[in-house]
């Protein structure tokens, strides 16, 4: 008759929950007990219609037997599912403690680098760059916007389009010379 049972442990594992779990159930008499062993269908019954799940109370889960069949990731809790109003495949799946640790880890090890990477002036603040192009940027607008006032009258002493287009391209490229020598750039050399 011992194909007709289980073990508490198998019984666990099959349910997803502890061997507890299995143990209080045998106690309160909704899984019938073979000597030490579980017997099958009453353990199959009580696993179709179990309230554990089905209320949202998420067991402990014992390890597999064979780590190749079990899956990376565990389900969230079905309760959490239902309070939250979004269907199973809007859920975040939960990670193992091994993963999380590696995650975190890596997490930690990056922001380490950055750290290093801020005082070595490898890196910048991106604000930081924002503020200082906004300020060429400016610099070079004004610039280019000041030409029309300045040089109207030696424009209008032009002849021909050719000789207007040859004149605001020699005074566009003086403009933008100076402007680059002005002291150059003030960004940072490695961004």
């Amino acid at each position: 008759m011992s194909g007709d049972t289980i073990t508490q442990s198998e019984a666990a594992r099959r349910a997803g929950c502890s061997r507890t779990t299995i143990q209080k159930h045998l106690a309160s008499g909704r899984i019938i007990a073979d000597g030490s062993r579980v017997n099958l269908l009453s353990f199959t019954e009580w696993l179709e219609t179990r309230d554990d799940v089905l209320h949202g109370v998420q067991p402990a889960v014992q390890p597999p037997l064979h780590p190749k069949v079990q899956p990376a990731t565990l389900e969230a809790p079905v309760q959490e599912k239902e309070n939250a109003g979004i269907s199973h495949n809007d859920m975040p799946q939960l990670m193992s403690f091994n993963a999380a640790r590696t995650l975190e880890q890596n997490a930690k090890a990056r922001l380490k680098q950055l750290e290093f990477d801020e005082r070595s002036k490898e890196v910048v603040e991106v604000a930081l760059v924002a503020a200082t192009i906004g300020k060429e940027y400016a610099a070079v607008r004004r610039k280019l916007l000041a030409l029309p006032a300045e040089h109207a009258p030696s424009i209008h002493r032009c002849k021909t389009v050719a000789d207007v287009q040859e004149r605001l391209r020699v005074l566009i490229t003086r403009a933008l010379e100076e402007l680059t020598a002005d002291g150059g750039s003030t960004l940072p050399t490695r961004v």
